[in-house]
């Protein structure tokens, strides 16, 4: 969850996204009621979803619905959405953020598309980070915190022993102002993914100007594919609790309001050698940081006693470290060749930093390794590593570079085979149609 930043936040006309010249405009961050990319009637019109679900429903895209506090699709129930349908959700009169929650044995069929996406928003005229609570989903597949564990947040049960356990399809959603705040400590993120198993399917994707991380894997076995995080005013992508699924095309776009790392990755901070250890396979990732007041952003943080295999990385523009390894067990892991960084473009001031000299491996490391890097000053490896190649340009968050990727489809067949580092080919842009920018 949260730390809390010296920063000054309030209402804003503008954010500067930070993808080289890419920005944010006032008329993107206007009238919730009616969307460019498809949506539902507008406020007036919703239908209010409450409580529990009990039965099986289908939302459809010709009405729009408006969550009233926490909505729960119980043990048992599908919740399914037609592609083009709006919610919108806030706090109820006594200050309770609303959300939806998908629990155990229940499952939530939402398939947009491209030219419909879902979309999960703000009730607000003029919406701001952080106005509702977001999206959750529980399921049975196996965490390190024991066989099962309450959540943090909606004192939701989450865990087990069933791997393949299915909670449904979601793809092309958009889930918008996330991020309210329970306490000083708590806060929700835009998808929430507890203990959901292998079997439920998550493509495209985009958590848009939320309050706290993107989208957070606790545990479980689940895999995503295309995933964009815009804005995420804590970490866009963040794993705990033994994760061990695989992720692949994923974008951050960290914004000058407020923001941390793009990705912070844990195993279990009590226990950091708590099996099974997250230990997930990541490919095709595109993160481009932005300065937001302190100079602590970061690409990715290794923490806790994670372990990881990467490959084909972009990690641009953050004022911290680009790669940052910490504590005793993910150096064990690191120097184990259990926390792997191959075939990435580390363009960023500061490109690694292995737990403060402890690591007896060195990622700049071309030979080895294969990732283009700058060292601490900002200047090209002259020895162990590789400059970042003069033809490596970024359109935003759209680019790729073929030089030094590796195949992803010949480490795992999950992944979609391409031949390049990075998350979106300007040839083959899958963000386009439903990603708000």
């Amino acid at each position: 969850m949260k730390t809390t930043k010296n920063v000054i936040k309030g209402l804003f006309i503008a954010l500067v996204i930070v993808c080289q010249s890419c920005t944010i405009n006032e008329e993107s961050i206007g009238d919730v009621t009616i969307n460019p990319n498809g949506g539902g009637n507008g406020p007036s019109d919703c239908i209010q979803l409450s409580g529990e679900i009990t039965s099986d429903i289908t939302l459809t895209s010709n009405n729009c619905y408006e969550l009233v506090g926490g909505v729960s699709v119980v043990d048992g129930v599908t919740m399914t959405i037609q592609a083009g349908t709006q919610i919108i959700a806030g706090q109820t009169s006594d200050g309770i953020f609303s959300y939806l929650l998908i629990n155990q044995g229940a499952k939530i069929m939402a398939q947009g598309t491209a030219d419909q996406p879902i979309i999960l928003t703000s009730n607000k005229s003029t919406p701001n980070p952080g106005d509702w609570g977001g999206l959750i989903i529980a399921g049975r597949a196996p965490i390190n915190r024991g066989t099962t564990a309450t959540a943090e947040v909606a004192n939701i049960s989450y865990g087990g022993t069933v791997a393949d356990d299915n909670s449904g399809i979601i793809r092309y959603m958009r889930l918008e102002y996330t991020g309210g705040r329970i306490n000083a400590d708590s806060e929700y993120n835009g998808l929430s993914l507890y203990g959901v198993g292998s079997g439920t399917t998550l493509e495209y994707i985009q958590t848009y100007l939320g309050n706290d991380d993107g989208i957070e894997f606790y545990g479980g076995t689940v895999d995503l594919k295309y995933a964009v995080a815009t804005g995420a005013q804590d970490d866009s992508f963040d794993w705990t609790d033994g994760w061990v699924g695989r992720g692949q095309f994923w974008v951050v776009q960290q914004t000058t309001l407020e923001g941390d790392k793009g990705i912070e990755a844990d195993n279990l901070s009590s226990t950091p050698d708590a099996i099974p250890f997250s230990f997930p396979t990541i490919s095709n990732i595109t993160l481009l940081g932005a300065e937001d007041g302190d100079g602590e952003n970061k690409g990715i943080e290794f923490r806790a006693g994670t372990k990881v295999a990467a490959y084909n990385m972009i990690i641009k523009g953050f004022p911290g470290k680009g790669i940052e390894v910490d504590d005793d067990q993910t150096l064990i892991n690191l120097n184990n060749g259990d926390v792997e960084v191959r075939n990435s473009i580390i363009d960023n001031v500061n490109s690694f930093d292995l737990d403060h000299g402890g690591a007896t491996v060195d990622f700049a490391d071309f030979a080895t390794y294969s990732n283009y890097s700058l060292d601490g000053s900002g200047a090209p490896f002259n020895n162990a590593g590789s400059a970042i190649p003069d033809d490596f340009e970024l359109e935003g968050f759209r680019g790729t570079y073929e030089g030094n990727a590796i195949d992803p489809s010949t480490i795992n067949a999950w992944f979609t085979s391409v031949n390049y580092v990075g998350a979106v080919d300007s040839n083959d842009d899958w963000t386009q149609g439903w990603v708000r920018f």
